[in-house]
Formats: structure tokens, C-alpha cells, sequence
């Protein structure tokens, strides 16, 4: 073998254990803890809208049922007549 594919070749091992290498690296560092780290991300973000749409529900249930949210209960809404109208109760006039 001449000088020059000896050269290549080691370059091309090199590079293959360089590969290899990172592949391996990047395998057990990154991807275990980031599938561990979105598992845990996503039962968190589950949990969240879980609470909030029972917060909601909460809510509704309170609007449903208040009395005064409506306001068809209040019995003087539609009287004509005003009973405070003629008072003069001012002592110091």
C-alpha cells in the first residue's frame, strides 16, 4: 500500500469510531433522560389540564347555582315605582 490510502484509511477509521462513539454518547445521555424527562413533561402537563378543567367545571357548577348571577330573582327590577323617591330625611336641612 502506498502512502496516500493509508492515510485515507486511517481517516475513514477515524472517522467510523467517531460515529460509533458519539452515537453511543448521544444514545445514553440524550435520549434516555430526554424519553424519561418528556414522560414526566407530559403527565405534568396532563395533570394541569386536568385541574384546570375541574376548576372550570367548579366555576360553572357556581354560576348554576347563585341566585343572584341571574337576574330574574330580583323582584323590584321592572316596579315602576320608586318608594325612596319623596323622602326627606336630611336632618340638618
Amino acid at each position: 500500500m502506498n502512502q496516500n490510502a493509508t492515510k485515507w484509511l486511517l481517516v475513514v477509521v477515524a472517522l467510523l469510531v467517531g460515529l460509533a462513539g458519539g452515537y453511543w454518547y448521544g444514545n445514553t445521555k440524550g435520549v434516555a433522560q430526554g424519553v424519561e424527562q418528556g414522560v414526566e413533561q407530559g403527565v405534568a402537563k396532563e395533570k394541569a389540564a386536568q385541574l384546570a378543567s375541574k376548576k372550570a367545571a367548579e366555576q360553572e357548577a357556581v354560576k348554576a347555582i347563585n341566585p343572584f348571577e341571574q337576574t330574574t330573582t330580583n323582584p323590584f327590577e321592572k316596579s315602576p315605582a320608586n318608594p325612596f323617591e319623596n323622602l326627606d330625611l336630611n336632618p340638618f336641612k
